[in-house]
């Protein structure tokens, strides 16, 4: 009776749930709502999610950093190749277009150092280090002396000048060798035979003790005075290599050469070398 009760209640009721069903309006709920069990037991909240169009790339209030990219250096510039002309190699004397030889001329070299005179350079012009030709020409003055010994030319190098007339100088002899002053550029010249040379600066003066009593000499020889004197007293070196003067200084005019590694110079009729750069001599030289 009472399952067929239950029935018609259904029955009766449909129609209105299915009313209810459609209608737009949710129904609030009613009594308490269903206890939950297990996971579906956890506290649950909706969040709500807004997306932007456009992302803002920088926070707000973090700090900003701005980033820089080094431009990079460029090289240097490198040099555009140019093409050498090509001149050409000729073989055999030069010659002109007519066929005629082609005139030697004497190169001519000026000096002017103080005191100097032009010089007209001949002789052989030296070859240097390498091989090559020097820049100045062999002054005629001592070209012979040069141009016979090669190794004087090894060792002397090439003209670093025309060379120069020295019209005041003073030479004496001793007995182990010799002492020259140049006059123009005061200085002075202590040659041994041992082939040892000193260069000192002429510093006597007017006015200055010529020589020294302490220094006796023995007969047959003097002692040097005035600038030669003052050199020869105080370098014990250059007395002992050189002895006592055998004669009195006398004056001379002379020339003068610079070469790269020393210089020749010709004073009284005689060519003397030096190389500087071994502390050496070399003479006397026939002229």
């Amino acid at each position: 009776m009472t399952r067929r009760a239950n029935l018609y209640l259904a029955i009766l009721l449909a129609p209105v749930l299915l009313l209810v069903a459609c209608s737009d309006e949710t129904p609030a709920p009613s009594g308490d709502p269903p206890v939950l069990t297990g996971f579906d037991a956890l506290p649950k909240q909706l969040a709500t999610v807004v997306l932007t169009a456009t992302p803002t790339p920088v926070l707000v209030g973090g700090e900003t950093v701005a980033i820089t990219v080094s431009s990079p250096t460029p090289g240097p510039p490198q040099p555009t190749p140019t093409l050498t002309p090509y001149v050409g190699i000729f073989l055999g004397e030069p010659t002109s277009e007519s066929g005629e030889p082609a005139p030697t001329l004497a190169p001519y070299v000026f000096s002017g150092a103080p005191g100097g005179s032009a010089v007209i350079a001949s002789g052989a012009v030296g070859a240097g280090g390498d091989g090559g030709a020097c820049s100045f020409a062999v002054s005629a003055v001592v070209a012979n002396a040069y141009n016979r010994d090669p190794a004087l030319r090894e060792r002397l190098g090439c003209p670093v000048s025309g060379g120069v007339s020295v019209a005041v100088m003073a030479l004496q002899p001793f007995e182990r060798g010799i002492m020259v002053w140049r006059g123009d550029v005061r200085q002075i010249y202590a040659l041994a035979t041992s082939g040892q040379f000193w260069q000192v600066a002429d510093s006597w003066s007017e006015g200055m003790p010529a020589d020294d009593p302490a220094f006796s000499a023995p007969p047959g020889v003097l002692q040097p005075v005035r600038g030669f004197g003052l050199v020869w007293r105080s370098n014990a070196a250059i007395r002992d290599a050189l002895g006592w003067g055998t004669q009195s200084e006398a004056s001379a005019a002379g020339f003068w050469q610079d070469f790269e590694r020393g210089a020749l110079f010709s004073v009284g009729g005689t060519v003397y070398a030096l190389f500087s750069a071994e502390g050496r001599h070399s003479g006397p030289l026939a002229p």
